[in-house]
């Protein structure tokens, strides 16, 4: 051990029915923040927002292990089902290195 202490880095999106909001957290803290309103293109708000976390933050993909989803939508909705696709997507390629 080398007492290099690693951080955990995750995401967290909340998706509400008139806007949504994606935070990039630091060991549970919220470092970064995303919002943009409800209009039915969240796959493209999405990436954009995941992408504007990272490089704003300085933090690379891999250091990112976990994509928690929070809503009171309901999952048949298509913004919740593309959201959790990326999520488990995320997850599995950050488990993959």
């Amino acid at each position: 051990m080398t007492g290099i202490a690693l951080m955990s880095h995750s995401f967290l999106l909340n998706i509400g029915k008139e806007s949504s909001r994606l935070v990039l957290l630091k060991d549970g803290k919220g470092v970064s923040l995303r919002k943009w309103p409800e209009a039915r293109d969240m796959g493209h708000q999405l990436f954009e927002a995941i992408d504007g976390l990272l490089k704003e933050s300085g933090v690379v993909p891999t250091d990112v292990t976990h994509f928690d989803i929070e809503t009171d939508i309901p999952e048949s909705f298509t913004s919740v089902r593309i959201a959790q696709s990326v999520a488990k997507a995320w997850e599995y390629g950050a488990k993959a290195d």
